[in-house]
């Protein structure tokens, strides 16, 4: 007896009991949001005044912090402004002479101008300082100056200028003046003193501000006989009188 022969599967037959593979696909990017741009803008502008905060913050504490210490070390300290008193005056050579021009001071000086340090625990620091001598009619009648220095706590220092002049004068009264008023020694003087002062206290030093003293108008037999001139200190725009 025959076999019977399957038959042929036709061309595109499926055996609808075998599940279908399909081919793997790759997974979809994330979808982006798109965010309105006041998003962005109020998120920067949050931390801009965050950051600002903080600054503002930290500021206000340093500034806290250093007034409280400066406080605290002027209470501690209680400094004082040093004291300058014009000590002594010795004219070397004095001599007016007549030329072409007019007159003419030729002058040479001695100035002592006396410091002193009132101060238990500061040392006063002392930048380059210079002596303008004045005569009447504010003729200039020498300068000098003399290097930086420390000065101790409690202490008195008297510090010497020499003093040289060459200045012409305007006017044979005012020539006539000066050479009498010099024999007579009835001559008005006055000294200003330009400066720089800071602190010091074990090794520290502060910085230095300027200052000016203005020592004078006392007569020349005046100074000669011990007198001292009173001095006003300029500090800041500050008139002190010591």
């Amino acid at each position: 007896m025959s076999q019977v022969k399957p038959l042929k599967k036709p061309p595109g037959f499926r055996d609808p009991t075998i599940p279908i593979q399909r081919p793997l696909q790759p997974p979809l990017p994330p979808r982006k949001i798109n965010l309105p741009p006041s998003f962005y803008l109020e998120k920067k502008g949050r931390t801009c005044c965050f950051s600002c905060c903080c600054c503002c913050f930290v500021f206000l504490i340093l500034l806290i912090f250093l007034v409280a210490a400066g406080g605290t070390l002027y209470l501690w300290f209680n400094p004082k402004l040093p004291v300058f008193h014009l000590r002594s005056l010795e004219f070397t050579k004095f001599n007016v002479t007549e030329n072409q021009d007019g007159p003419k001071l030729n002058a040479q000086s001695n100035v002592g101008v006396e410091l002193k340090n009132p101060n238990r625990e500061l040392k006063i620091v002392y930048g380059e300082t210079k002596v303008e001598l004045k005569g009447e009619n504010d003729v200039n009648m020498g300068e000098g100056k003399v290097s930086g220095f420390v000065q101790d706590q409690k202490s008195v220092k008297v510090v010497k200028f020499v003093m040289k002049s060459n200045e012409m004068l305007y006017g044979d009264n005012v020539g006539k003046m000066i050479r009498s008023g010099f024999k007579s020694k009835n001559l008005r003087v006055s000294a200003d003193v330009s400066t720089a002062i800071g602190i010091g206290y074990n090794g520290w030093k502060s910085w230095k501000i300027g200052v000016r003293v203005s020592c004078g108008g006392l007569r020349l037999k005046q100074i000669e006989n011990g007198a001292t001139p009173k001095c006003g200190f300029t500090l800041f725009n500050w008139f002190h009188l010591n």
